[in-house]
């Protein structure tokens, strides 16, 4: 029943007003009736813990390693703990990859897939277009390839993602193929054993096209207890389809697609307990030249949990904003209801982008008005992270952008609630 809904999401829609102005402003939180929103703290997500001490380390892919000649990126580990701050790089031998064609890192999130797969009790980090895992721990193990069953010929780019597909308590890796004219997805189902064997494997086929650039999120999305797979084009206006996980051996249903759009987000907008899906739809064409005088004001489409036959669109405001080109979930209030940072750019180049943050617990879930702004240069949204009071933030980077429209200089930093009530 619930997938069933799932595919009507595109029946008819409720718009509500512009962001930034007055019409139908519903900003200010008002908790829905019998929601979770409310001044309590929220129940802190557990964050990876890679070195088996107990504390949440933060994990985010990056670059910097060019010692074969071309940029075959990294992972930097934050790790968690009372003592100071303690920060480590995984290289290509970290995961026993070696040569330039083996990259650490391209997953769609800028997270790579991290996941307890031997059942050991520490968290293993996965990468690599042809994967290796590095097993998690204090102490370090030799790492391990993969055995996923990609063919020859088989094109892959990305890395897997972790999810539990089929509802079993193991954790499960994802990943995509393109073989001739057809996109495949490879599930490897956990447990997993030291010398990288899966318990089964496998294969369903998505309508998406042979296109190795595509890219899989996983999330709960349809409120079943299984985690889902989103299969989206990073950085384009694409239609991303929801191939939904389930109970039993063979976990994932055929592919929903969804509304075009340029990025993706679940979360719980309104604190019903059911997962709301955002879509963000900036009307910024692939390519500028082609389409100079597109519109570009933008929107956010979000299918909500308790009514999917009727999604919410949120607007986007100024022509030319940009609004949607990039979305991302967090509680910064930690109210129980999910905010979600919305990113702006009349284009692709990282010249204007902003960010604004749309709070979550209104009477219609999200607000339709601006809560807040983030940064007044460039900036991106990189990922939701725990602030240890019940709280997320939100780790942004920021820069500034030189005559050639790329950033001359990059800086992170967290960004909570009272930065963004401020403006």
């Amino acid at each position: 029943m619930e997938r069933s809904r799932v595919a009507l999401a595109l029946a008819g829609v409720v718009v509500l007003g512009a962001v930034g102005t007055a019409s139908a402003n519903d900003g200010i939180a008002r908790p829905v009736a019998g929601s979770a929103c409310r001044a309590e703290p929220r129940q802190a997500e557990r964050e990876p813990d890679i070195d088996g001490d107990g504390h949440g380390d933060v994990l985010l892919e990056t670059g910097g390693d060019e010692r074969t000649g071309v940029d075959t990126g990294r992972i930097r580990v934050r790790y968690g703990g009372g003592g100071p701050a303690r920060t480590a790089y995984l290289t290509q031998e970290d995961f026993g990859l070696r040569g330039q064609r083996q990259t650490v890192g391209g997953s769609a999130s800028g997270v790579p897939a991290v996941a307890d797969l031997d059942g050991d009790g520490a968290d293993d980090v996965v990468t690599g277009a042809l994967p290796a895992v590095r097993w998690g721990g204090p102490r370090t193990l030799a790492p391990t390839r993969l055995s996923f069953p990609y063919r020859s010929g088989a094109e892959v780019e990305r890395p897997p993602v972790a999810g539990d597909f089929d509802g079993d308590g193991h954790p499960d890796l994802a990943s995509l193929r393109a073989v001739d004219e057809r996109t495949e997805v490879v599930v490897l189902h956990g447990p997993f054993t030291r010398q990288g064997r899966a318990a089964r494997t496998e294969v369903r086929r998505t309508p998406a096209g042979a296109a190795p650039g595509l890219a899989l999120l996983a999330a709960e999305a349809t409120g079943d207890g299984a985690d889902d797979l989103l299969v989206h084009e990073p950085g384009a206006h694409t239609s991303p389809y929801l191939l939904p996980g389930g109970t039993g051996r063979h976990a994932l249903a055929p592919p929903v697609r969804l509304p075009r759009g340029d990025a993706l987000a679940v979360g719980d907008y309104d604190g019903d307990g059911r997962p709301d899906l955002a879509i963000g739809d900036s009307g910024v064409p692939d390519d500028d030249g082609e389409s100079p005088v597109a519109d570009r004001r933008g929107r956010v489409l979000v299918v909500y949990g308790r009514d999917r036959a009727h999604p919410v669109v949120v607007e986007g405001g100024a022509p030319r904003g940009g609004f949607g080109l990039g979305v991302l979930t967090a509680d910064l209030d930690g109210d129980g209801c999910d905010d979600l940072a919305v990113r702006s750019a009349p284009d692709r180049d990282l010249e204007t982008d902003t960010l604004t943050v749309l709070h979550g617990g209104s009477a219609h879930g999200l607000g339709s008005s601006v809560w807040g702004r983030i940064g007044r240069g460039p900036v991106l949204p990189l990922r939701a992270v725990e602030a240890g009071d019940g709280r997320q933030e939100l780790l942004v980077e920021e820069g500034r952008p030189d005559d050639d429209g790329y950033w001359a200089e990059r800086t992170e930093r967290l960004v909570g609630a009272r930065e963004v009530t401020a403006r």
